[in-house]
Protein backbone atom coordinates (compact mmCIF):
# COMPACT_ATOMS: atom_id res chain seq x y z
CA UNK A 1 0.00 0.00 0.00
CA UNK A 2 1.36 3.36 -1.22
CA UNK A 3 0.50 5.27 1.82
CA UNK A 4 2.44 2.75 4.18
CA UNK A 5 5.28 2.93 1.79
CA UNK A 6 5.41 6.31 2.02
CA UNK A 7 5.24 6.76 5.68
CA UNK A 8 8.12 4.20 6.13
CA UNK A 9 10.29 5.87 3.81
CA UNK A 10 9.71 9.50 5.66
CA UNK A 11 10.09 8.08 9.43
CA UNK A 12 13.48 6.48 7.54
CA UNK A 13 14.52 9.07 5.82
CA UNK A 14 13.77 12.18 7.96
CA UNK A 15 14.53 9.79 10.67
CA UNK A 16 12.05 10.63 13.05
CA UNK A 17 9.49 8.23 15.17
CA UNK A 18 6.43 6.68 13.46
CA UNK A 19 4.54 8.40 16.04
CA UNK A 20 5.87 12.11 14.59
CA UNK A 21 4.06 10.93 10.91
CA UNK A 22 1.13 11.85 9.70
CA UNK A 23 -0.36 12.73 5.89
CA UNK A 24 -0.32 16.47 7.13
CA UNK A 25 3.19 16.49 7.89
CA UNK A 26 4.80 19.78 6.05
CA UNK A 27 8.24 20.52 5.01
CA UNK A 28 9.39 22.81 7.74
CA UNK A 29 6.99 21.24 10.24
CA UNK A 30 10.28 19.58 11.94
CA UNK A 31 13.85 20.49 11.91
CA UNK A 32 14.80 16.95 10.46
CA UNK A 33 12.67 18.23 6.98
CA UNK A 34 14.99 20.91 5.65
CA UNK A 35 15.48 21.34 2.30
CA UNK A 36 18.75 19.06 2.06
CA UNK A 37 16.08 15.99 3.73
CA UNK A 38 13.45 17.33 1.23
CA UNK A 39 15.66 16.65 -1.91
CA UNK A 40 17.19 13.05 -0.05
CA UNK A 41 13.41 11.98 0.90
CA UNK A 42 12.25 12.76 -3.28
CA UNK A 43 15.47 10.78 -4.75
CA UNK A 44 14.32 8.29 -1.95
CA UNK A 45 10.95 7.50 -2.69
CA UNK A 46 11.71 7.82 -6.60
CA UNK A 47 14.27 4.79 -5.87
CA UNK A 48 11.78 3.23 -4.00
CA UNK A 49 8.65 3.13 -6.78
CA UNK A 50 11.20 3.06 -9.86
CA UNK A 51 9.52 6.44 -10.61
CA UNK A 52 10.36 9.82 -11.98
CA UNK A 53 8.57 12.96 -10.44
CA UNK A 54 8.45 15.98 -13.43
CA UNK A 55 9.55 19.85 -12.06
CA UNK A 56 5.99 20.62 -11.50
CA UNK A 57 5.57 17.86 -8.68
CA UNK A 58 8.53 18.15 -7.06
CA UNK A 59 8.08 21.58 -6.91
CA UNK A 60 4.10 20.64 -5.37
CA UNK A 61 5.32 18.25 -2.95
CA UNK A 62 5.19 20.20 0.67
CA UNK A 63 3.56 17.00 2.38
CA UNK A 64 3.48 13.73 3.16
CA UNK A 65 0.14 13.51 1.65
CA UNK A 66 1.38 15.39 -2.02
CA UNK A 67 4.24 12.98 -1.84
CA UNK A 68 1.66 10.17 -2.00
CA UNK A 69 -0.83 12.20 -4.54
CA UNK A 70 2.24 11.85 -6.34
CA UNK A 71 3.40 8.62 -6.53
CA UNK A 72 -0.15 7.53 -6.90
CA UNK A 73 -0.38 9.57 -10.15
CA UNK A 74 3.42 8.57 -11.10
CA UNK A 75 2.37 5.04 -11.14
CA UNK A 76 -1.15 5.11 -12.51
CA UNK A 77 -1.14 3.27 -15.98
CA UNK A 78 -2.01 6.10 -18.99
CA UNK A 79 -5.70 5.91 -19.49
Amino acid sequence: MIEEEIKQLVTAQLKIEPEQYSEDLMAGDIPEWDSLAHVNLLMAVEKHFNIVFDVGDAIDIESAGDLIDAVKRSTQPPS
